[in-house]
């Protein structure tokens, strides 16, 4: 018996015939399982309901008819039925009644920009997200852990408050300011939690942190290092600084950076942007990153939105052709709800058009088998990935042992916050499917696209293929270059090319040996039809 791939694109079309066993492709990601069950149990609640719906239906045939509203049903109910209903919306309103309607929650949403990272992400790797030494903002601040470092945000307090030209009215000044901003400073924040704190506690935080941030940078900016703090713990605050739950937003850092500078003595006024710029670009994977001028940088809102802008910095908006409106709108009729639409889906010619198009299906060993050239690219923006004629070419990635940590964060807050745009998350999705073992890690090691400390390549795959854990197919941006590449393996010429490459002529030696063997094999053909020939014509 033979099995083949059939070209059908309804999961369920399997054939057999003349010996040979068609099954169309299906594809496994991390959330396999997830909705296969939702369908297995939608289905089996149809199998189950099945002739109740039946009689449902045959029963409703006989009032169309009658109906005057063109075969639409209107069943208004008993009286025991309206008292049911009256019951069930008086409940509800009696639970909503002190539920208050802000007005200003519009405004609130377009302010917030700092989240808790949603449960689904953080189960995967929880210590990604907690920071390991210094708490900066509302959502870690009763963390007993961390407050021994509280000491040391009010001995860098002290220093400002005794330093020149900070007297007691410009503290007063900047305390006021906050005060004043108070209410968009906690519209910052997802945690409804925060708004219960006390307004003197909230402003004495904000000083503290923002202080303490502002003189760090200036201390690590300079040739001496920190001051104050012990030298090993300059690393882990630069990696705290960094995580989605402990940030504060940029504004106030500003501005408070604003007043501090314009009365020191001892200090140049660089851009705060900048200077948190010059910061963290001592981390591996942003060093070759374009340096970019801080009013390109006015659109970042904490730090960690800050580090993903300077990730995107030259980035190019990439194009993706997504199936039209009328598309999907008939892809869905007779979907009678959300299980039983995920599950027709499957079988529907749009899904397969939505999603298998838009993800990459092979791996970068299977892709170089069916000659696709894999080359590192000169290109600074980690996300502008390239495939023309047949190459592949992707900037280079470079991963130490907190690389996980960073770009954790980095993608979800873009799942809060960017989910339109999530690059980060499209591009670890591409490297995600690119990388199935340590042998794709090596090929893409060998050609000089990922470099990484990690000691084993096997280390790399499993972090990257648990990176995306939970993470939608967001392609925006690589969904047109994995069609194409999906489309250059689908082709059979392009592995036998391949394979008369890498075969016969993956060098120069080997190659110089195909051609003489090929040679030689010529002439003995040649010196076997001429005395074949002569036997011929002898014969006649």
């Amino acid at each position: 018996m033979k099995f083949q791939a059939a070209r059908d694109k309804c999961l369920v079309n399997i054939t057999f015939d003349k010996g040979v066993l068609k099954i169309p492709q299906l594809e496994v990601d991390h959330n396999f399982e997830h909705w296969k069950m939702i369908s297995f149990a939608a289905s089996a609640s149809n199998i189950e309901n099945g002739t109740v719906e039946h009689e449902r239906a045959s029963n409703m045939e006989e009032d169309k008819a009658s109906s005057p509203n063109k075969g639409i049903v209107i069943d208004v109910g008993n009286a025991t039925d309206i008292e049911m209903a009256k019951d069930i919306l008086q409940t509800l309103n009696t639970e909503v009644r002190w539920i208050p309607l802000q007005q200003n929650d519009r405004k609130r949403r377009s302010d917030r920009c700092i989240y808790r990272v949603p449960n689904l992400l953080r189960n995967v790797n929880s210590k990604a997200y907690d920071p390991n030494l210094i708490s900066i903002g509302p959502l870690h601040r009763e963390n007993k852990r961390l407050e021994a470092m509280e000491k040391e945000k009010l001995k860098y307090f002290k220093m400002l408050t005794a330093g020149d030209g900070m007297d007691e009215k410009k503290m007063c000044d900047i305390v006021i300011s906050i005060k004043n901003q108070e209410e968009r400073l906690r519209n910052c924040y997802s945690e409804k939690s925060i708004l219960m704190e006390s307004s003197d506690d909230f402003v004495r935080m904000i000083l503290l942190d923002a202080v303490f941030i502002i003189l760090f940078f200036l201390e690590s900016n300079d040739d001496y290092g920190p001051k104050i703090l012990e030298p090993w713990m300059t690393f882990d605050i630069r990696e705290d600084l960094l995580l989605l739950e402990n940030q504060l937003p940029l504004f106030i850092i500003q501005e408070i950076y604003g007043r501090v500078s314009s009365h020191s003595q001892d200090t140049e006024a660089i851009p705060f942007l900048d200077l948190a710029s010059c910061h963290f670009r001592k981390e591996p994977f942003l060093k070759r990153v374009e340096t970019r001028h801080f009013t390109d940088l006015l659109g970042s809102r904490h730090f960690t939105d800050l580090l993903r802008d300077l990730m995107l910095g030259g980035v190019r908006v990439q194009s993706d052709n997504m199936p039209s409106e009328k598309e999907l709108s008939s892809s869905v009729e007779g979907k009678t709800y959300f299980t039983n639409l995920l599950r027709k889906s499957k079988l529907s010619n749009i899904a397969a058009l939505v999603l298998s198009t838009r993800v990459l299906k092979y791996s970068a060993v299977k892709l170089l088998k069916a000659g696709v050239r894999f080359e590192a690219s000169k290109d600074k923006c980690l996300v502008n990935i390239t495939f023309d004629k047949g190459v592949l070419k992707i900037p280079l990635l470079e991963v130490d042992h907190n690389f996980e940590r960073r770009i954790r964060n980095i993608m979800a807050l873009e799942q809060c916050c960017y989910s339109s745009e999530a690059d980060i998350c499209g591009y670890m999705k591409l490297m995600d499917h690119l990388i199935d073992s340590a042998e794709d890690v090596g090929l893409l090691v060998r050609k000089g696209i990922i470099v990484h400390r990690l000691g084993d390549d096997a280390a790399v795959s499993n972090m990257i293929n648990h990176l995306c854990e939970h993470i939608g197919d967001n392609y925006a941006c690589f969904g047109h270059i994995s069609r194409r590449l999906n489309a250059h393996y689908d082709n059979r010429c392009n592995h036998r090319k391949a394979t008369l490459k890498l075969v016969y002529f993956p060098n120069v030696w080997r190659g110089t040996a195909t051609v003489a063997a090929t040679i030689l094999l010529i002439l003995t053909l040649i010196q076997t039809i001429g005395p074949f020939k002569s036997l011929l014509k002898g014969l006649t």
